[in-house]
């Protein structure tokens, strides 16, 4: 049987037409989004702490990245500086000891040297050592006495002599020192104690130090938020932590004076609300790009560092293609520049002509990278560099704000390098075994922090706590 021919139609090619090119369609739209997510993934891989918000601990052994700093020289030689005052041990006055050593013989003809010799001078070499480790034991006898009438009186109990015998102030600031200040676990900070000073304390004790210590800064909590709440400039940030092994966050709030810290089981504006600091703030805000910082205070300021890495990692990843991204990064680190130079020279203020010269230079990166990160095709996801490229138009304001406001940083690291002790107690001890356990360490840190950025001794104002004389913050801090 021989093959039938069949004749096509021009409306049968017509249809295939169309259906090659809706075909064609589809295939180049799946294979720009799958180009999108290979860039995207290049991008991730190519992560790492230098280029990204990726804490140093997450680099791999294997490929560690070269130092690229986005600091540039200052142009001094390193070490200290001329007319730096070095530090060194003095000599006291009152020695607290006092040795004498007499020579035996006479160091010109060897003779011995009598014993009832006046000696006609000395020389002198202080050694500062430590005392030896050993509790100081005070008894109170508080006395009775017999009256003419007849009836006994006895003497009222001093403060922190209740019971027949306990620890004093300096043993219970100790205790929450070691704990709060330096990380150290509740079983060796009682270790600690007893090797060091022969106070045998509990974990009990500690965690009990603890609490009263926390008890007692009610004063302090309620002056440190109404001070930051007044605040013309203040930094905040938010980092994840364990409570009960689930996710809860601690928010920190501070200045180069102040810090208040706050644990919450939530990330946001409820955390926010509960730490009491931003809903009634009236300065700017310096914090990160997170949305849920909008709208409190008078200004927002972003933290460039967080913008220079992000836009290294778009230079790095495509240095030909992405040349705006370090176009960006100068124009930002050049205003960094010369807000540091006008604060050296004393000046409050730069000159209209340079914010408008450094503002012209980061406009025009930014409309660079707009133009070679075009918005893509309906329902696609856009790149990381157009995403950060809209976010440099939108926020503007807020990332060039240290030009027209000397008093606003560059950065928000105070509040990281604040919140950053929070996580080395969360690389020490895990986490916190419930959520008020949490908040009672972080208010004794925020009270040990605050009084350091004082310059105020941490044992010294723990002792005083502890003796009943809470320390505050004044109230022009």
């Amino acid at each position: 049987m021989g093959l039938i021919k069949r004749r096509v139609s021009y409306d049968d090619l017509a249809r295939l037409v169309v259906e090659q090119a809706r075909s064609i369609e589809r295939l180049e739209a799946r294979v720009r989004e799958q180009d999108a997510e290979i860039a995207e993934l290049k991008r991730r891989l190519a992560q790492d702490s230098s280029n990204s918000s990726k804490p140093p601990s997450s680099d791999s052994p294997f490929r560690k990245p070269a130092p690229r700093s986005q600091r540039r020289s200052s142009g001094r030689k390193p070490g200290a500086q001329s007319g730096h005052q070095g530090t060194n041990l003095e000599r006291v006055a009152n020695p607290d000891t006092v040795v004498e050593h007499r020579p035996i013989a006479c160091g010109g003809c060897e003779n011995a040297l009598p014993q009832d010799a006046v000696p006609v001078g000395f020389a002198w070499s202080q050694v500062f050592d430590l005392p030896d480790p050993r509790l100081v034991v005070t008894e109170h006898r508080m006395l009775k006495v017999r009256c003419r009438c007849g009836h006994i009186t006895r003497a009222a109990d001093p403060p922190g002599a209740k019971a027949p015998a306990q620890y004093g102030p300096a043993v219970h600031a100790l205790a929450v020192y070691q704990l709060v200040h330096q990380h150290i676990p509740s079983l060796r900070t009682a270790t600690g104690v007893a090797d060091l000073h022969g106070a045998h304390l509990s974990e009990g004790f500690v965690h009990t130090a603890l609490l009263r210590a926390a008890a007692r800064l009610v004063p302090f909590s309620e002056r440190v938020v109404a001070l930051l709440q007044g605040a013309d400039v203040a930094h905040f940030d938010e980092s994840g932590i364990r409570v009960s092994s689930s996710l809860h966050w601690v928010h920190v709030a501070c200045t180069t004076r102040l810090t208040w810290y706050k644990a919450h089981t939530k990330r946001g504006k409820a955390a926010m609300a509960d730490a009491g600091v931003l809903p009634h703030f009236t300065g700017t805000t310096v914090t990160d790009a997170w949305s849920s910082y909008l709208g409190y205070g008078r200004a927002g300021a972003l933290c460039n560092a967080h913008i220079l890495r992000d836009l290294d990692g778009v230079h790095h990843g495509d240095p030909t293609g992405q040349q705006w991204a370090k176009a960006a990064i100068d124009a930002l680190t050049a205003g960094n520049e010369a807000a540091h130079t006008a604060r050296e020279t004393g000046r409050n203020a730069l000159t209209s002509d340079e914010i408008a010269s450094l503002e012209a230079q980061f406009d025009r990166a930014v409309r660079v990278g707009r133009s070679i990160n075009p918005d893509p095709p309906p329902k696609t996801k856009k790149t990381f560099a157009r995403q950060l490229v809209d976010r440099l138009h939108r926020r503007r304001e807020d990332i060039l704000r240290f030009l027209h406001d000397l008093t606003v940083p560059f950065t928000n690291n105070q509040a990281e390098q604040d919140i950053r002790m929070a996580k080395i107690q969360m690389k020490v001890s895990g986490g916190w075994r419930t959520l008020e356990g949490a908040n009672h360490w972080l208010l004794v840190r925020s009270y040990l922090s605050t009084a350091r950025k004082h310059g105020l001794n941490p044992m010294t104002v723990l002792r005083d706590l502890f003796a009943g004389n809470v320390w505050l913050p004044p109230t022009h801090a």
